[in-house]
């Protein structure tokens, strides 16, 4: 079996996604050709109505928001749908152009999409509810993100006695992101708390914007692997998400996840078994639950070790690889 992926590159972890899938089936198995598109063409995905399925291809699979574009007759369509922009929940956190470019362009190119769709995939089940409520779209198949358990591993926690708590923020420094809700956090937190932030898969490299905020900018993989094992947990205050990647990744290193309690993380983070969730606009929340974790190391390690746990029952690469292979294998 072949599986085409045409891939618009997004600077997000819709590409992560791609990359991540192809290699995990091309171990299983299955043959996969990814072909890479200008970003540019996010405005216009009908430019690529013409371009050829790889010779063999058995099964098309692309993202929602130009999926339509690549139906070829006589080949099933699987479009994946990774957080869904024309969900009025995530209107607070766009700009004015941000909204307009996803109700006047991104939200007709999915609705054609899963028009033309022999399966539609939600990484969570709060995204297949945002398709049910924005699209009425109801047949979805759910099938989780994984995260690789023998590349995110712990490492024994150094013995040396730290000065501060270590925090790790990956991702945009974006309102979406919770941001400025990182940044209020720490300013109430003080000289014990330090917070290490990546820049994201966009590469913007803000001020650190609070004396206890060190800006890393953007990390190879196995220096964001290093980070996440040595940082004492995670802040992921993000107020919207479709799925929750980074979430899993510290969890798969050993690390509590302090997050927010909305859209996608209660179905990665369990509160008060693999991290603390909190209101996604609670500072106090927020910074009662680092000071909970700098206070009280058993819980911090035993919140640490339950994460790994789950990580790995619940999100591991063999346990959700095999439901994409089974519902190719009932499309082909």
């Amino acid at each position: 079996m072949q599986i085409w992926f045409p891939t618009i590159r997004a600077g997000s972890g819709v590409d992560i996604y791609v990359s991540r899938l192809a290699d995990a089936l091309q171990k299983h198995g299955v043959t996969c050709r990814i072909s890479w598109y200008d970003p540019r063409f996010e405005f216009a995905p009908y430019l690529l109505g013409k371009e050829k399925p790889p010779a063999g291809t058995d099964i098309i699979h692309a993202n929602s928001w130009s999926a339509f574009a690549f139906r070829r007759k006589g080949l099933p369509l699987v479009v994946t749908e990774h957080h869904c922009v024309g969900d009025p929940r995530f209107r607070p956190y766009k700009s004015l152009p941000q909204h307009i470019y996803h109700q006047c362009l991104v939200t007709p190119f999915e609705r054609i999409s899963f028009r033309h769709a022999d399966r539609i995939i939600a990484v969570s089940r709060a995204t297949a509810d945002s398709l049910a409520r924005v699209f009425g779209v109801r047949n979805v198949s759910v099938i989780h993100n994984w995260i690789d358990t023998d590349r995110f591993v712990p490492v024994p926690a150094d013995k040396a006695a730290a000065t501060t708590f270590s925090l790790l923020y990956v991702g945009n420094q974006s309102v979406r992101k919770g941001w400025d809700q990182a940044i209020a956090i720490m300013a109430a937190l003080g000289n014990r708390f330090h917070l290490y932030a990546t820049s994201g898969l966009r590469g913007r490299n803000p001020p650190a914007a609070a004396h206890n905020i060190t800006i890393l900018g953007r990390l190879s993989a196995e220096e964001l692997v290093s980070r996440y094992q040595s940082c004492d947990a995670l802040l992921f205050p993000s107020r919207y998400e479709g799925f929750g990647y980074v979430a899993l990744e510290a969890m798969a290193c050993g690390k509590p996840v302090i997050a927010a309690n909305n859209s996608a993380l209660p179905e990665v983070v369990l509160d008060g078994v693999t991290g603390i969730l909190c209101d996604p606009e609670d500072t106090a929340c927020y910074i009662a639950a680092c000071r909970s974790l700098e206070q009280n190391p058993e819980q911090r390690i035993s919140l640490g070790n339950n994460a790994r746990q789950h990580a790995v029952s619940s999100f591991s690469e063999d346990l959700l690889v095999q439901k994409y292979i089974s519902l190719y294998n009932q499309l082909a």
